[in-house]
């Protein structure tokens, strides 16, 4: 027999039913019979209701009307009795609502969506939620600057950190906070490497100094440079608060410093073939100074010789007199390369005073009454015993000679004597102090032989090459005594850089010892070169432009006093855009400076020679006869002519001195 199913009862036993009221733990009990009903009339078993001790305390509140908690709303919403129970059994404060929004507000909150807003950390491409409600609670609409996540857990595993100060002494710290190391961080860069940034100490100390100009450490240079604030607080920290500024150079200054190289320069005594160092330092004075090439100094080995010679005392060269002069350690350096044993013949000082303090002087003939012009060297042999004093004249004698047969009178070896004076005002000058370089002594013994002497004054173009066959007035000279059939000495007088202002200082030691019977002169290029390194918005020449017209001027009257004929000459063209040395090619624009200051002068100077009267050949036009390109054929380099350039000089100064009755003889 089957077993019989229980009762409906058995179904819906008694239950211990969980108070409905979050927050609250007690019970309420529901019978099987009132489930059963419930059941019956459609309903849950075992519904959900408060127990006794909450469902009392509903009853004694009521639903309360909070204003809306968004900022600006004037709204209400309704705070009813269960969530007031519920609130209370939270543990929270009866007077402390929750924050509610009003019936429109939760409108927009549920038409509204909730946004990804970008993270506010630099260098994250994250996002974090803007959530509706929070939309509806922003008064200005718009997002607040927030983390995202991950960010926001980074963030909270870095600490604070006390950096120490970025300035060189300070021992002060700044504070490194976890969201600059965060960001930090998300820009690729490593921890362990904080920024450099100041104390707080020194920041303040920075913002109350101010950049100020200082001038430039160099001598010459009246230029300043920028003494930063930030430098200024460096040697605070260092010296403390009266430390003085560092001397250094004014940008100027400091940008050729650090493009100039050192160079090594010829020695200054001929025959000397070693150099010696013009560092940067010594360029830099000169450039300021504006002098374009440095002023000649020997080599280390000649001044350890110079250093090792002992002076001597040679006696004088006056017949009769015993005294003697110093031979200075550098005269017998200069004989020694030189290629000379002894030292050659001078007079003593005493001697030079007789001479300077005695003129020549002239008294009456014993027999005729005739004037006797008597020299102030034979006074000089007479007050030393070495010569009677005349009573005769030349007449009175050459009676009294008659009678007897004079020896035939010794022929001399040359025509003149050149005495180049040791003192004058080319010592003024570092460029003009020494001789000219093809200035030497067999220059000088042929110039006393010769029938006919030209002397060349000049700068660089005159100069023309280091070597002295190679240039024009080595060639001229050949020319001429071919085509004279005489002894002809052109002295090559050219200094590289000489203006007319040294050659005005130097003409009394390189042009009238040699009592010349031409003159040829040309100083246009010295006049407008300019220095292609200089710095500003002017390219700089040796002087100004109004000094160097002056200049011309008093050296055009010198040559319209000179007795013999002074020929000037034009230079060829030149050609700067060719131009390079050790730092490169200059800029274009200096190019077009040079031409320009090229072309000034160059018109001034043929202006001059048409006011004084004074010849001109114009080489100038006959190199470009056939164009610029032509030209440039006769050039060495973009100044100077080569070997065929100065063959055609030498020919064209050899017409112009035979055809236009210039020399002796002609």
């Amino acid at each position: 027999m089957a077993k019989a199913f229980g009762s409906l009862g058995d179904f819906f036993p008694d239950t211990d039913i969980r108070c409905r009221v979050r927050g609250c733990n007690n019970v309420w009990q529901i019978s099987g019979e009132d489930a059963l009903r419930n059941v019956a009339r459609g309903r849950a078993a075992r519904p959900e209701r408060m127990c006794d001790e909450c469902y009392g305390k509903f009853m004694e509140l009521a639903d309360l009307e909070l204003p809306c908690t968004k900022p600006g709303c004037e709204g209400t919403w309704t705070w009813n009795r269960f969530q007031q129970l519920e609130h209370g059994l939270a543990g929270r404060p009866a007077d402390r609502p929750p924050r509610g929004l009003c019936k429109p507000c939760r409108d927009q909150m549920r038409e509204g969506s909730d946004q990804e807003i970008p993270c506010r950390m630099k260098g994250c491409d994250k996002t974090w939620t803007w959530y509706r409600r929070s939309q509806v609670m922003c008064e200005d609409g718009k997002p607040p600057r927030r983390l995202c996540h991950g960010c926001f857990q980074a963030l909270k595993e870095l600490e604070d950190q006390q950096i120490t100060c970025r300035m060189r002494g300070c021992e002060g710290t700044w504070l490194w906070n976890r969201f600059q190391q965060l960001e930090h961080q998300l820009a690729g860069k490593d921890l362990g490497k904080p920024p450099k940034r100041m104390c707080q100490q020194c920041y303040d100390r920075f913002h109350d100094l101010k950049d100020r100009e200082e001038p430039c450490r160099i001598a010459e240079c009246t230029r300043t440079w920028a003494y930063r604030a930030y430098d200024q607080l460096e040697r605070i920290i260092e010296e403390g608060p009266e430390a003085t500024p560092p001397e250094r150079m004014c940008h100027d200054c400091y940008l050729f410093y650090s493009q100039t190289e050192d160079r090594e320069i010829r020695c200054r005594n001929r025959g000397c073939e070693g150099t010696w160092t013009h560092g940067r330092s010594a360029q830099l004075h000169a450039w300021l100074r504006g002098s374009g090439r440095p002023a000649p100094r020997a080599c280390d080995a000649c001044i350890e010789k110079l250093e090792a010679l002992p002076q001597k005392q040679i006696e004088c060269m006056v017949p009769g007199c015993e005294k003697t002069w110093p031979y200075e350690p550098a005269d017998q350096l200069r004989d020694q390369l030189q290629g000379r044993a002894t030292a050659a013949a001078h007079r003593c000082r005493s001697c030079d005073e007789f001479l300077a303090a005695h003129e020549a002087v002239a008294f009456p003939c014993s027999s005729c009454a005739k004037p006797i012009q008597w020299s102030g060297y034979e006074q000089l042999l007479h007050s030393l015993g070495t010569f009677v004093k005349p009573t005769h004249c030349a007449s009175c004698n050459e009676q009294k000679m008659i009678l007897d047969r004079p020896a035939a009178p010794e022929e001399l070896e040359h025509h003149l004597v050149i005495r180049v004076p040791n003192a004058g005002r080319w010592h003024e000058d570092d460029l003009v102090r020494a001789w000219p370089r093809h200035l030497t002594p067999a220059v000088i013994a042929k110039a006393e032989k010769a029938d006919v002497r030209i002397v060349a004054i000049g700068d660089d173009l005159t100069y023309c090459a280091d070597e002295h066959t190679e240039t024009w007035s080595a060639m001229l000279e050949q020319r001429l005594e071919e085509k004279l059939g005489k002894t002809v000495a052109v002295v090559n007088a050219g200094i590289p850089g000489c203006t007319t202002r040294q050659g005005l200082l130097r003409l009394g030691r390189d042009l009238l010892p040699f009592q010349p019977h031409v003159v040829l002169f040309s100083f246009v290029f010295a006049d407008a070169w300019l220095d292609p390194r200089s710095f500003g918005d002017e390219f700089r020449g040796r002087q100004s432009m109004e000094r160097t017209m002056a200049d011309m001027e008093r050296l055009w009257q010198e040559m319209v006093g000179l007795p013999a004929p002074a020929v000037y000459w034009t230079p060829p063209p030149i050609f700067p855009e060719n131009a390079e040395d050790d730092s490169g090619k200059p800029p274009p624009r200096w190019a077009r400076a040079q031409v320009d200051a090229m072309d000034y002068v160059l018109r001034q100077a043929r202006l001059s020679c048409v006011e004084k009267d004074i010849q001109m050949v114009d080489f100038h036009s006959r190199f470009t006869v056939n164009g610029t390109h032509s030209a440039q054929k006769w050039m060495k380099d973009w100044y100077q002519p080569n070997h065929a350039g100065a063959a055609n000089i030498a020919a064209w100064f050899t017409d112009s001195l035979v055809n236009g009755d210039l020399l002796p003889g002609e």
